[in-house]
């Protein structure tokens, strides 16, 4: 029910109710006219009462009477009244249809008024709290004593509270960065160190097995620095401290970065790799971030894949966002693993010997911080499909 409607309903009211009221008071005045009229005719049939009889007629039919000569009469001894006429039976009923619709209409024009006025606070207070909400903290309320005046003393103390706490987080989140900075430069040099010397350490080694036992620790030691890499980039990106650089990239050029680092892993297993959809789709994105998120995408992909399988790549774009999907023909995700594959940590049942199961985590991470989403479900046909959504528009870059 809009708010026209409400207010001629309780127009409406208020008339009937006007009217019930004045018609009672009409009705009461032509009660009292016929009660004082009824006590004269009482009095002149009391000093007549052997002309009875024709007062009587007289009473019942007025159209056979001389009404203007008994005026006349009563006129010789300054008797000047009138009797009722029939217009006075309907004055009653008009004044209170007049008085009625007078009443309603000022309760209307009250109506209006005051909705006027609640609908411009709430329009100011909405905007106020909209502009809190993009960061613009003022204070510079407009005070005025009406139902609002509570109401607005708590948004004034909510706002102050938050633009502390905006404050705050703001110093612990460069606080944050700068001690993510350490940390990875802490955990960057005793690594470096590491893969020096393991390198001088295997150009020494003759016999094989020391060799072979020294590969095995490069091994370790790249892995680690891998982990150690990925780690630092999703908290970042949890802490929001992670910087993206964004530009117009061709999604062919995102593709073509992405599956630069799962080519060896697909040229090992015989994959081949389809792209399909639209081919002139420009991304608003990170290209080093979002290529990090669309390889480990392919590299699971690839991992999950029996070998001589194909990978779908899709591309599409409408005025919403700008799809992007990866396909395999692999046995696809079981029912227990679907709600978990984006867990930090988690490794899926088919999970490949070694990994962290922070690959999907982060590759989550990296598409949300840049206003996208990605889910993953199971193909109609078989196997499995990782599916993310770019928006457009994106805020706060």
């Amino acid at each position: 029910m809009t708010d026209t409607t409400k207010n001629v309903i309780l127009t409406i009211e208020i008339f009937g109710v006007c009217l019930f009221f004045c018609a009672m008071a009409g009705f009461g005045i032509y009660r009292w006219n016929e009660r004082l009229f009824y006590d004269r005719m009482a009095a002149v049939v009391s000093v007549l009462p052997d002309r009875q009889g024709d007062i009587m007629k007289a009473l019942k039919d007025v159209d056979a009477c001389d009404v203007r000569a008994g005026r006349e009469i009563l006129g010789r001894y300054s008797y000047y009244g009138h009797l009722p006429e029939k217009i006075f039976y309907v004055l009653p009923g008009l004044g209170s249809v007049a008085a009625a619709f007078a009443a309603a209409g000022g309760a209307f024009f009250l109506i209006y008024r005051e909705k006027r006025k609640l609908k411009k606070r709430t329009v100011y207070l909405t905007e106020y709290l909209r502009q809190v909400e993009e960061g613009t903290y003022g204070i510079s309320l407009e005070k005025s004593q009406d139902i609002f005046s509570n109401l607005e003393d708590e948004i004034y103390k909510t706002v102050l509270a938050l633009r502390e706490s905006r404050e705050r987080l703001e110093k612990e989140k460069e606080n944050l960065a700068r001690n993510l900075a350490d940390i990875s430069h802490q955990l960057k040099t005793p690594l470096t160190s590491l893969n020096v010397l393991n390198e001088l350490l295997q150009r020494r080694l003759v016999n094989k097995e020391d060799i072979a036992l020294a590969r095995k620790m490069e091994i370790q030691t790249e892995r680690l620095s891998g982990l150690t890499a990925a780690l630092l980039t999703l908290s970042r990106a949890d802490a929001g401290v992670l910087s993206f650089e964004i530009r117009e990239v061709p999604v062919s050029e995102l593709i073509s970065c992405a599956l630069e680092s799962v080519l060896p892993l697909l040229e090992e297993k015989k994959q081949r790799i389809r792209i399909c959809g639209e081919s002139d789709v420009f991304l608003p994105c990170d290209l080093g971030w979002t290529k990090e998120a669309v390889g480990n995408l392919l590299k699971n992909a690839s991992e999950q894949s029996p070998e001589q399988t194909e990978i779908t790549i899709r591309v599409w774009e409408n005025p919403i966002y700008t799809g992007i999907a990866i396909e395999d023909e692999g046995r696809g995700f079981s029912d227990k693993e679907l709600p978990r594959l984006f867990e930090r940590f988690y490794r899926g049942e088919s999970a490949r010997k070694g990994g962290a199961g922070i690959g999907l985590s982060l590759a989550k991470s990296l598409v949300e911080s840049q206003n996208g989403e990605i889910r993953a479900q199971n193909r109609a046909e078989g196997g499995a499909r990782f599916l993310m959504k770019f928006y457009k528009k994106a805020q706060g870059y």
